[in-house]
């Protein structure tokens, strides 16, 4: 006798069985391939955000960021009460000291400004089982090997970008990555190759100076920090370059060169303005320094920075004509004079060249023929001893690390005489006209704050430099200044229930990675209908990590 079975029951039956399925494939999913994170901290802001605060300078119209101090990480990470913080923010463009108080803007001023929470991003966990072994410049998550609040306790998740890698030594140096592969001796400043970085990552850690695109309109501020608004953009030298000229139909976020017998030269001056830290590390992210509820309004936005030299001009050029050319170059300027180095890229209407200057000397490093009379998007950048012109986005002309390497020698004897950096364009005898011209400086990794590690390197000790050993890994922050990473942490790992795991202080050994940083799925976004949760995401910001 067969027993029926009524439908309604093999529904239920399949409804929980689905759902049991369901519930065990999320959780292998999440425990073996990708695990979602929050960012708590403003260690690699901006390229990710930890908890923060937005801004929109009320002047010039330039949208940043300023990091907020939070306790605790991961998702347990808390907001202090900031009701009554007054912070001093300064708009990284144009210098502006933000309003302590806007009536128009309540959100956009001083004075308890809205809070976000940091960005939530996936992770592709456990790369290593699947023989894709972690690579330079990979942002990275893993457990901290410094302790938490018990012996042994590391149970917190840091996110870095990955450094150095088994096998390798390496050292920081006037802001850059040195590295000597596996077998090299470590003593010897020969063995240590500048770390260049791919474009992919490199278009993720510039950094603005200034971008011609938001100027201000008022042109001043009441407040005695701030002073006159003057275009950073000045012609040094000759004559020619035209800017907010209404009579030529030239905004003042354009400019135009138009002196065919002649010479001009644009230079960028990085101490137009009062309230400019060109040229330096300085990161608008930063300048709220540890959380307080005091009133700091009246502080100084600079307080410690180090000059950079690693530049990117950018711009679109039109309208080009005439038998002469436009000349964009990049400096690179040392205290020993001797050493200083300028690039020129020049270009005219039927071809492009690159041109090294070194001392007395200069060498045409490569030219190109191409047809400039339209319109096209131009960068020169200058970073990690690596020189590109790209046009239209197609790399044009390279350096080589023949053409250009570091003194690595002069570095390690003189680690706290960095260059500095300078930006020019000259105009000889030919039209043209730039538009959304930008200025941006790079990352700059910093090597002074630091524990035993890397501080020695700061006395010119190679014997002292992070040398790593199979399955140890080296991770720094993209905020140095505020990123407490492996130049910091002074404990070593020791762990004699895993295979006794000792690891020196600083590094991070393979079984700590949990994976790389590929998305943000939940940048902050907004509150609806007033709520203080912003429960819906800037869709916008989501992204892929570099």
């Amino acid at each position: 006798m067969t027993t029926a079975v009524k439908k309604s029951d093999t529904n239920v039956k399949e409804t929980i069985e689905s759902i049991l399925v369901a519930f065990i494939l999320a959780f292998i999913f999440r425990c073996f391939v990708v695990e979602a994170f929050v960012i708590p901290t403003g260690s690699m802001a901006p390229t990710l955000m930890g908890a923060h605060m937005d801004f929109r300078c009320p002047d010039c119209g330039y949208r940043f960021e300023a990091g907020y101090s939070s306790n605790g990480s991961g998702e347990s990470f808390s907001i202090p009460d900031n009701a009554n913080a007054v912070f001093p923010i300064y708009c990284p463009n144009c210098g502006l000291h933000l309003p302590k108080v806007s009536a128009n803007d309540p959100d956009n001023d001083a004075t308890n400004p809205p809070l976000k929470f940091g960005d939530r991003i996936l992770v592709m966990k456990y790369l290593n089982l699947f023989g894709d072994n972690p690579q330079r410049w990979d942002v990275i998550v893993f457990k901290s090997p410094q302790n938490g609040e018990h012996p042994g306790d590391f149970s917190i998740n840091y996110i870095k970008r990955l450094i150095g890698r088994p096998g390798e030594s390496l050292f920081v140096g006037h802001g850059d990555i040195y590295v000597a592969k596996p077998g090299s001796d470590k003593k010897d400043p020969a063995s240590y190759v500048v770390q260049t970085k791919p474009q992919w990552v490199q278009d993720a850690l510039w950094r603005i100076i200034f971008n011609a695109d938001f100027v201000p309109q008022s042109k001043g501020n009441p407040g005695d920090t701030y002073g006159e608004w003057t275009q950073p953009w000045q012609q040094a030298s000759g004559s020619g370059w035209i800017n907010a000229d209404p009579s030529k139909n030239i905004s003042d976020r354009q400019f135009l060169f138009d002196n065919p017998t002649g010479t001009g030269e644009l230079q960028f001056n990085a101490q137009a303005n009062r309230n400019a830290a060109k040229f330096t590390d300085w990161l608008a992210y930063d300048q709220t320094g540890s959380q307080s509820t005091d009133d700091r309004y009246n502080s100084g936005p600079y307080d410690d920075v180090k000059p950079v030299a690693d530049l990117k001009t950018s711009f679109f050029l039109s309208d080009m004509k005439g038998d002469g050319n436009l000349r964009i170059v990049l400096s690179k300027n040392f205290p020993d004079a001797t050493r200083s180095v300028s690039f020129t890229a020049e270009l005219s209407t039927n071809k492009v060249r690159l041109i090294m200057h070194a001392g007395d000397q200069s060498k045409v490093v490569g030219e190109h023929t191409i047809d400039l009379t339209g319109r096209h998007q131009v960068s020169l950048e200058n970073v990690d001893y690596r020189v590109v012109l790209r046009i239209d986005g197609k790399d044009i002309l390279m350096t080589s690390s023949q053409d250009y390497h570091p003194n690595v020698q002069y570095i390690i004897d003189n680690p706290n005489d960095a260059p500095t950096g300078d930006a020019r364009i000259v105009g000889d005898r030919v039209q043209a006209k730039i538009e959304h011209l930008q200025l941006w400086r790079d990352v700059h990794y910093r090597s002074e704050r630091s524990s035993r590690i890397l501080r020695a390197f700061a006395d010119g000790d190679l014997n002292h430099v992070v040398t790593l050993k199979e399955q140890e890994y080296f991770a720094m922050g993209d905020n140095s200044l505020m990123s407490a990473d492996g130049r910091m942490w002074d404990q070593r790992v020791e762990l004699k229930d895993e295979g006794d795991l000792k690891v020196e202080p600083g590094i991070v050994p393979e079984r700590f990675l949990l994976g790389k940083a590929f998305f943000v799925y939940w940048p902050p976004g907004y509150s609806p209908f007033g709520l203080p949760i912003r429960a819906i995401p800037n869709f916008g910001d989501m992204r892929f990590i570099r």
